[in-house]
C-alpha cells in the first residue's frame, strides 16, 4: 500500500481547484500515453500537470529521423474527467512525416518535448536491432547453433529454418553456451532443432520477427534413400531406443527450447497473460462452475492521486470476471475537487462501489481502514489507488478458496512501466516466514477473511510506507504460516508511480519502518533476537529494503563438529583447516579431518601435524568413494550435538560464519543450515538448492555476483529451501539420527544431501539457507568431475532413485515459483503455465 505526504495546511492554490491529473511535480509536470499503435497511425493524449489548457509540445522519433508536433485535438475521456474541453489528444500518421517507413522494422518513440520523457506505451515494440546467427554443425536432421541480438543481448531471437526456402521448423536461441562468451557479453543464446523434412540441399535462419535472413544458404544433405536406410536399421534397435527414450525424460531440450528469458518478460506478459478474446471467452465458464461465491471487499486508499490513474484502477475492479465484489474507496482528503467526482459518480454508476470522504488527512493506514468499515464481505482484497488487477483476480482467488478454505492469500505481481509494458515481475516463493523477516515479499495482491483483519485492529497507524508489512506480520502471529496461501499467477499490476512507493519513496524513512515493525513482531512471538535495518545489504544489494535479524547463540554453546573428507589433496586441506582455525569465531567446535586412503607420501605426515591442534583429530576410511558413508562413519564417531559436514575445498571467509548458522539451527523446528558459496572469482557456487533442476536438483543463482540480490532478494537474504549442498551443511544430530542419516546405498555420491534434507522436511523440520555465512568453494577438485561413461552412468542412476523415491514432490518445489523453468538455469527461463 501506499505512503503518501500529509496533507498541507492550505492547498497550493489558495483552495481553488486547478482540475489537474496529479499533484505537480517538478520532476514529472507531465503525463500522457499513447491508447493506439494501428500500421503507421498513432492516437493518444499529453498533458501538463501544472497547466492543463497548455498544449505539450511532443518529439516523435523514427529510426534516426525525428519532427517536433504540438497535439491539438480535444481527448474526450480526459475532457470528461476534467469537466472542461481540453486540447491535449493527437492522431499521426507516421508516414506522413517519415514517407516510406516500414513501422514493423523501424522503432519509433514519443518523447516529452520539454524532458525526453516516453509517453506510456509511447515505444513502438520495434527496436534497435542486429541479430547475429550461425549453425554449427548439422547432423542427419539435428541442427546446432546460436543467434543474439548484438544491440540488446537480453532479447530471446526467435528463428524460422528453412530448408530450400521453406520453413521446416522454429527455434528458440535460450540455450547456455559458454563458448559464446569469447564474443559477448552473456551466453544463453543457443539453440538445438530437429528437422522434420527427409530430403533438402540447402539451410538458412530467418529472424521471425523482421524476416530477414540471418543466415545461410548452407548447403546441406538430406537424403530420402539414406532415410529410408536409417529406418530400417531403427526398427531393428529396440534396446537402443529405449535407452533414447530415457536420455529425452532425462534432458527435454524442447520444452528448454519454448520458454522465454525473464529479461524478456514483456513478450511472455503478452503470450500468457494478455487479456486475449479466446482467454476472456474462458472466463464466464469458469465463474459459473463455482458453488461457493465469496463476497469481496476491494479496499481501495485514495489520496491524490492521478485522476486517469485512478479512473484505470476503479475500471480494472469494474471488469473482474467474477462478479461478487464491492468497492471500498475512502478519500483521504485528495487536494482535486475532480477526484471526489469522479468517485461519486463511478459509484453512481455502480451499486457495488460505496465511498467515504474525510476533510481531513490522516494517513495511508487510517484511511485504508476507513475503507475497511465500509466492507461487508467475507473476505478483503487490497488496491492501491493507481495500480491495476488482472481481469481473472478475484476469479483466481474464489477458485482457490473453493479449492481449500484459506484465511490469508497472496499472488504474484508485476509492475507497469512508465512506457506502459509490463515489466519487473515478482515470481513468490510459497509462503516463507524466513524471508518475511527480512522483506516483504508477499505484497500484492493479498486477500484476507475480513474478520481476520478485524481481529487483528486492521492497519496500524505510525506504520505507514511499511504498513502492508506490518499487517502481514501480525496476520502470521495469528494463522500461523500454514494459514497463508501462495497463488502463484500474475493477478495484480502495480504501476511504477514518481508519487507512491513504486517509484521511490524515503528510503531512511522505509528502512526505520521495517526496523520498527519487524523488531516489534519479534519480540511479540518472544524472540530475544536482535533486528536493525540492513544498510549494509541495501548498499551491497543495490537498494533493498530490508531488516537483519540476529539470534542468540544458546548458553553454553553446543558443541558442533566439523566433518571433513578427503583423499590426499594437501594443499586444499592446508588452505581449507588453516582458514576454519584462523576465522572461526564460534567458541565449541572440533574437526574431524577423514583420510580416505590417501595415497601421496606428503598426505599421511601434514595430516598428522595438523593433529597438533587439540580442535583437530584425524581418521581413516577405507574402501571405495562413498560420501555418504564416510560422513555417516564420521558422525558415529563424534559425539557432539551439532555435525557441520564440509568438503575439503571450502575456505572460510567471515569468521561468524558458523556462529551465524548455529544460531539459525538452535531455533524450533530448523533440522539443517546452509551457507553461502562462493567459487574464487567471488560469483556464486551455492545459494540453497532447486529441486526438479537438471532432472533432479541443482544450485540457485549461480554465477550471480557475490552481492547481487537475485530475484527478490532471495540470493541476498536469509530464507527457507528445500535443500542445501553437502558442501558445507549444519545439522543437529538428533536430527541427523532420527531420520538415519545420509543414504549410502542408493545415493554415495551425488543427491545424499538433497535427499537428507526431503527426509528431515517429511520429518517435519524446516531447511533455512543464510548468505550471512560465506564461504568460497572450488568444487569437485578433488572427486573431479562426472565426465566418464562411467561417472555420468552413476549420476543418472542416482537422479532417477532419487526420483523415484520423491516423485512429485522434486517436481513442485514451494521455494522455487513454477513460472521458472526448472529444466533451465534457475531463475533464468520462463515457462508457459496451464490456463
Amino acid at each position: 500500500m501506499t505512503h503518501l505526504p500529509a496533507r498541507p495546511s492550505e492547498p497550493e492554490n489558495g483552495g481553488t481547484t486547478t482540475g489537474d491529473l496529479g499533484r505537480p511535480s517538478a520532476t514529472a509536470p507531465f503525463y500522457g500515453r499513447v491508447e493506439a499503435w494501428d500500421g503507421t497511425r498513432v492516437t493518444g493524449w499529453v498533458l501538463s500537470v501544472t497547466a492543463p489548457d497548455t498544449p505539450v509540445p511532443l518529439i516523435v522519433s523514427a529510426g534516426t529521423g525525428e519532427a517536433v508536433f504540438t497535439p491539438d485535438r480535444e481527448s474526450g475521456s480526459l475532457s470528461q474527467l476534467l469537466g472542461r474541453p481540453v486540447p491535449c489528444g493527437f492522431a499521426l500518421d507516421i508516414a506522413s512525416l517519415f514517407p516510406g517507413i516500414d513501422p514493423a522494422r523501424t522503432p519509433v518513440a514519443l518523447r516529452v518535448a520539454a524532458t525526453g520523457h516516453v509517453l506510456e506505451n509511447g515505444l513502438s515494440l520495434s527496436a534497435s536491432r542486429k541479430v547475429e546467427a550461425n549453425v554449427d554443425s548439422v547432423e542427419g536432421a539435428r541442427v546446432i547453433g546460436w543467434a543474439v541480438n548484438a544491440e540488446d543481448e537480453r532479447e530471446t531471437v526467435e528463428l524460422d529454418v528453412l530448408v530450400d526456402d521453406r520453413i521446416v521448423a522454429r527455434a528458440v536461441a535460450n540455450q547456455q553456451r559458454r563458448d559464446l562468451l569469447s564474443r559477448f557479453a552473456t551466453c544463453d543464446h543457443g539453440f538445438e532443432v530437429l528437422l522434420t523434412v527427409r530430403s533438402g540441399r540447402t539451410l538458412q535462419l530467418c529472424d521471425r520477427r523482421s524476416g530477414a535472413v540471418v543466415f545461410g544458404p548452407l548447403a546441406i544433405e538430406l537424403n530420402e534413400a539414406e532415410a529410408d536406410r536409417t529406418d530400417a536399421l531403427s526398427d531393428r534397435l529396440d534396446e537402443l531406443a529405449g535407452i533414447l527414450r530415457e536420455i529425452r525424460a532425462e534432458v527435454p531440450r524442447r520444452r528448454v527450447s519454448s520458454a522465454r528469458s525473464i529479461a524478456d518478460y514483456a513478450a511472455y506478459f503478452d503470450n500468457h497473460y494478455s487479456e486475449t478474446s479466446t482467454r476472456r471467452l474462458q472466463l464466464p465458464k469458469r465463474a459459473a462452475a463455482l458453488e461457493k461465491r465469496p463476497l469481496f471487499s476491494v479496499l481501495m486508499p485514495v489520496c491524490d492521486p492521478p485522476l486517469w490513474m485512478l479512473a484505470e484502477a476503479i475500471e480494472s475492479v469494474r471488469a473482474q470476471a467474477y462478479g461478487e465484489w464491492e468497492l471500498c474507496i475512502a478519500d483521504d482528503a485528495s487536494r482535486d475537487d475532480a477526484v471526489r467526482m469522479l468517485i461519486q459518480r463511478e459509484a453512481a454508476r455502480d451499486a457495488r462501489i460505496r465511498a467515504v470522504f474525510s476533510g481531513t488527512r490522516s494517513g495511508v493506514s487510517a484511511n485504508t481502514n476507513r475503507a475497511l468499515s465500509l466492507a461487508t464481505g467475507s473476505h478483503v482484497a487490497f488496491l492501491d489507488h493507481d495500480d491495476r488487477l488482472a481481469i481473472d483476480a478475484l476469479l483466481c482467488m474464489a477458485e482457490e478458496l473453493a479449492k481449500a478454505p484459506s484465511p490469508v492469500l497472496y499472488s504474484d505481481e508485476d509492475r507497469i512501466g512508465p512506457d506502459g509494458r509490463h515489466t519487473a515481475p515478482a515470481f513468490k516463493p510459497d509462503f516463507d516466514p524466513e524471508l518475511l523477516q527480512s522483506i516483504n515479499y508477499v505484497c500484492h495482491f493479498l486477500v484476507v477473511e475480513r474478520r481476520l483483519v478485524l481481529e487483528v485492529g486492521g492497519l496500524r497507524e505510525g506504520t505507514e510506507g511499511v504498513q502492508d508489512h506490518d499487517l502481514v506480520l501480525r496476520l502470521l502471529e495469528r494463522v500461523g504460516a500454514g494459514g497463508i496461501r501462495h497463488i502463484p499467477r500474475i493477478l495484480y499490476h502495480w504501476r511504477i508511480n514518481p508519487a507512491s512507493l513504486s517509484g521511490g519513496g524515503d528510503p531512511a524513512a522505509i528502512m526505520a519502518g521495517i526496523e520498527r515493525v519487524v523488531g516489534e513482531h519479534q519480540r511479540r512471538i518472544g524472540s530475544r533476537a536482535t533486528v536493525t535495518a540492513d544498510h549494509e545489504t541495501r548498499s551491497r544489494s543495490g537498494g533493498l529494503f530490508c531488516a537483519r535479524v540476529r539470534y542468540s547463540l544458546p548458553s553454553p554453546a553446543p558443541k558442533v563438529t566439523i566433518v571433513i573428507p578427503t583423499k590426499d589433496a594437501v594443499d586444499l586441506v592446508r588452505d581449507c583447516v588453516s582458514s576454519l582455525l584462523s576465522r572461526t569465531d564460534y567458541p565449541n567446535y572440533e574437526i574431524i579431518l577423514v583420510d580416505h586412503d590417501s595415497t601421496d607420501p606428503r598426505s599421511r605426515p601434514f595430516f598428522d601435524s595438523l593433529a597438533r591442534d587439540p580442535r583437530l583429530r584425524v581418521a581413516g576410511f577405507r574402501g571405495p568413494f562413498n560420501w555418504a558413508a564416510i560422513n555417516n562413519a564420521a558422525a558415529g564417531a563424534s559425539q557432539s550435538d551439532a555435525l557441520c559436514f564440509l568438503n575439503n575445498d571450502i575456505v572460510a571467509i567471515t569468521p561468524d560464519w558458523l556462529s551465524e548458522m548455529v544460531a539459525l539451527l538452535a531455533r524450533p523446528g530448523v533440522g539443517a543450515v546452509g551457507a553461502k558459496l562462493l567459487y574464487p572469482n567471488n560469483t556464486v557456487q551455492h545459494a540453497g538448492v532447486v529441486l526438479g533442476a537438471d532432472g533432479a536438483a541443482g544450485h540457485a543463482f549461480v554465477g550471480l555476483g557475490a552481492d547481487e540480490p537475485g530475484h527478490l532478494g532471495q540470493a541476498a537474504l536469509p530464507r527457507t529451501v528445500s535443500a542445501v549442498t553437502g558442501a558445507c551443511l549444519l545439522t543437529s544430530r538428533a536430527a541427523f539420527e532420527a531420520v538415519g542419516g545420509f543414504d549410502m546405498v542408493h545415493l554415495p555420491v551425488a543427491y545424499a544431501d538433497v535427499d537428507y534434507c526431503l527426509k528431515l522436511q517429511q520429518a517435519g523440520l524446516r531447511v533455512l539457507w543464510t548468505p550471512h555465512a560465506r564461504l568460497y568453494h572450488l568444487e569437485t577438485q578433488t572427486r573431479g568431475t562426472d565426465d566418464t561413461p562411467e561417472k555420468i552412468a552413476r549420476l543418472a542412476g542416482e537422479a532417477r532413485h532419487l526420483r523415484n523415491r520423491w516423485g512429485e514432490r522434486l517436481s513442485n518445489d514451494p521455494c522455487y515459483n513454477p513460472h521458472f523453468e526448472p529444466l533451465g538455469p534457475p531463475y533464468r527461463l520462463l515457462r508457459p503455465l496451464p490456463e
